[in-house]
């Protein structure tokens, strides 16, 4: 198997290896300034195209390897998902005509979707009142939300509000789009990392009251990044790839820093709802926050990756607005079987988040004894949501162990170097499917 990393072109060579970018680079246009953020990163050049998004391009996808990496859980059968549908939805589907859809989203869905930002249980629109408001106190209506693919969702957001010279905090290691556009329009970006701490641990996997660590995002260190002059702040929690988790309290303080300092606030909340034991559920940016902005989907809690359904949601209009005329340029509007398919989804995610949280602390206990038999190779540091672990290496560089095992084990699992301050220690290892289990034990019998 080739090595799991990859030389990144400069920004130049990569434009100019397009059409497009050869005809930019004769007219002298190809590149920004030069800029480093003020915690003392490394300076990067910036180009209208961004460089190869590392994860994505990791050579562990590659067909006839077992992934241990797959940060989706568990996928539905689509037979077994529309044996879910209510009356509504199974009329949707069989009368359904594939012409083009409404460029936010068929209105049956952004009802459903406006439902996972209340307490309400999901039945269908009856929910709703007439105004199309949420039938409890949020302020958010089906018009604050725009259907996207997800991760057309971040690059409309970022392409929409984000100029040259902005200045950007992102909470990182992270999904690279949700720094690496804004890097890539010009923008000044700021990390807030995180440390590891320990604390007494709060689920039936702890190690104990003193020992268990966690990765922790302090919110002081945050608020002494946010100024006057940050465009937007970036954030993802339950977060990706290390499983950190904040609480209400923190995120309200993260709202008040940004209202003080009136920025906007972009939480990916893609791994909404897959909060392990004892955390709680946080409310979504969007409702509570006038400039915040939320993308969700049914990827992840949902396991319906392969549907393609995400969602932008804000209660600013100026931003919803600017996201919309930007989207004619991308997809337009959403597929229209799989927007039936999300609000089967949806109206039925009570049972799909249960199963996919039992699959979950199942294989995360697993992890975890795996993780201290062999603690000789590996530190566990708590994950308190998502479907992974950031699984540190005591001894060994992440990108050699990675190689050697997909070599000897035929595993893949991914280096901890695909993600910016993500250093070259960790391994970002999954158990949102019911074959992790299987896997894990593949990779303690190359141990043995």
């Amino acid at each position: 198997m080739r090595a799991c990393t990859k030389i990144i072109p400069t920004a130049s060579r990569i434009l100019a290896s397009t059409s497009f970018g050869a005809a930019v680079n004769a007219a002298g246009q190809n590149s920004f300034a030069v800029s480093a953020t003020s915690l003392g990163t490394s300076v990067r050049r910036f180009s209208a195209t961004p460089p190869p998004f590392l994860v994505e391009q990791w050579e562990g996808w590659e067909a006839g390897k077992l992934v241990l990496s797959n940060s989706d859980c568990e996928p539905i059968k689509q037979s077994s998902l529309l044996s879910m549908a209510d009356d509504e939805c199974k009329a949707r589907w069989d009368d359904l005509d594939l012409g083009y859809g409404h460029q936010k989203g068929c209105e049956h869905l952004r009802a459903d979707i406006l439902g996972t930002f209340n307490n309400d249980s999901l039945t269908g629109i009856e929910d709703f009142t007439d105004e199309g408001k949420a039938s409890k106190s949020s302020p958010l209506t089906v018009d604050d939300i725009n259907v996207v693919v997800p991760a057309e969702g971040i690059y409309l957001t970022m392409n929409a509000l984000l100029e040259e010279g902005d200045e950007v905090v992102v909470a990182m290691p992270c999904y690279q789009s949700l720094h690496q556009l804004a890097e890539s329009k010009g923008c000044i970006v700021k990390p807030w990392l995180p440390t590891v701490d320990s604390r007494p641990g709060n689920d039936s996997f702890s190690l104990g009251p003193d020992n268990t660590k966690f990765h922790n995002f302090s919110i002081s260190d945050l608020e002494s990044l946010i100024t006057p002059s940050t465009k937007m702040v970036v954030m993802n929690f339950p977060h990706n790839p290390t499983g950190a988790m904040i609480t209400e309290g923190e995120l309200q303080r993260i709202v008040r820093a940004c209202e003080k300092n009136d920025c906007y606030l972009f939480n990916d909340e893609m791994y909404k709802y897959l909060e392990h034991k004892g955390k709680a559920t946080l409310p979504s940016v969007a409702g509570i926050y006038e400039k915040g902005i939320s993308l969700g989907g049914v990827s992840k809690w949902g396991s319906l990756a392969g549907i393609r359904i995400g969602w932008v949601v804000s209660q600013s209009k100026e931003v919803m607005s600017k996201i919309s005329q930007l989207k004619d340029y991308t997809t337009i509007s959403s597929s229209r079987p799989a927007e039936v398919l999300a609000s089967i989804g949806i109206r039925n995610r009570n049972l799909i988040i249960q199963n996919n949280l039992d699959i979950i602390h199942c294989g995360k206990g697993y992890l975890k004894s795996f993780a201290q038999v062999h603690s000789e190779h590996f530190e566990w540091i708590e994950p308190e949501g998502g479907s992974f672990a950031f699984l540190r290496l005591r001894n060994e560089k992440a990108s050699p162990y990675v190689r050697e095992l997909a070599e000897k084990a035929n595993l893949c699992v991914m280096p901890s170097d695909l993600f910016v301050h993500g250093g070259d220690d960790s391994l970002r290892v999954c158990f949102g499917r019911k074959d992790a289990i299987e896997m894990i034990d593949t990779w303690s019998k190359h141990l043995e």
